[in-house]
């Protein structure tokens, strides 16, 4: 499918995404680029990639597709150093779990003969580096990808996602920035605070529903750090939707209302039920 595929930020997606390329034999070659030396040596050695480097110019250099997987604040600023380096005809795309930042701050800088098309493969863990790279991470997952104007680079991009197992979609960026809040951003910031809630008041005696509960907890702050900035105004919505769902359990309760309780608890199960 290609001849050198290049990986910037050689962690979780980035290590499971040159296993899954190296798997589907998609590429001849697969770099990975990294900031640490430490990262480099072990993506080698591990034969996660056939190259790896400190240098950004040397790793996208002759490359047809470069997927840029760092934390979402760094994205742009990597897609702008490496535009002078990129051979003519190369697509460029990321793995940035928010796009509309990303994408209107990549067009706003006008880099010449990019063809950049967002996406966002989602999958992951709470797990984090390359040590826990794994192939499978993709199968079966979606994966959304922003609409662009150039419509082969958009296709390759689509078809590259489908190559390693994942059912991808398209749709605008701020679609899927308003979309995500609600099933990925809103869902970690509540187990960020129910676990900041029970800090200190008997977490060793937690079993399975509150582990479960509070597992992407343990996701990279950093990461998530990124993520909730660039995508504040809808998670301050879904943050203040979710408040009055609280607040419609916790009438019920001053109430003693056992049949509305009964319903909410219902209503969940059902939905829930249905995934």
């Amino acid at each position: 499918m290609f001849n050198r595929v290049t990986i910037i930020g050689l962690g979780l997606i980035g290590g499971s995404l040159c296993l899954a390329i190296k798997e589907k034999r998609l590429a001849k070659e697969i770099v990975g680029v990294s900031r640490r030396k430490s990262t480099i040596d072990k993506a080698v050695k591990n034969r996660v990639a056939d190259f790896a480097t400190l240098n950004l110019k040397d790793g996208v250099k002759d490359s047809d597709l470069v997927i840029i997987t760092t934390p979402v604040f760094k994205i742009v600023d990597i897609a702008k150093k490496i535009a002078p380096f990129l051979k003519k005809g190369a697509i460029v795309t990321d793995a940035g779990s928010t796009k509309k930042h990303i994408v209107e701050n990549i067009e706003k800088a006008r880099l010449k003969d990019m063809d950049f098309v967002g996406s966002h493969p989602i999958a992951g863990s709470e797990k984090s580096g390359i040590k826990h790279a794994d192939k499978d991470l993709f199968k079966g997952a979606y994966c959304i990808v922003t609409e662009a104007k150039n419509k082969s680079a958009l296709n390759k991009v689509k078809k590259f996602w489908a190559s390693i197992g994942m059912k991808v979609i398209v749709m605008p960026a701020q679609s899927h920035d308003k979309l995500l809040s609600k099933i990925s951003h809103l869902p970690h910031a509540l187990a960020v605070s129910l676990v900041n809630t029970a800090a200190g008041n008997g977490l060793d005696l937690a079993a399975g529903g509150f582990k479960d509960t509070t597992r992407i907890a343990s996701g990279e702050p950093e990461l998530w750090q990124d993520i909730f900035l660039t995508n504040r105004g809808n998670l301050i919505r879904d943050i203040n939707i979710l408040k009055k769902e609280l607040s419609k359990i916790e009438e019920v309760l001053k109430s003693n209302n056992s049949r509305k309780l009964l319903g909410l608890l219902k209503k969940a199960k059902s939905i829930r039920d249905s995934l």
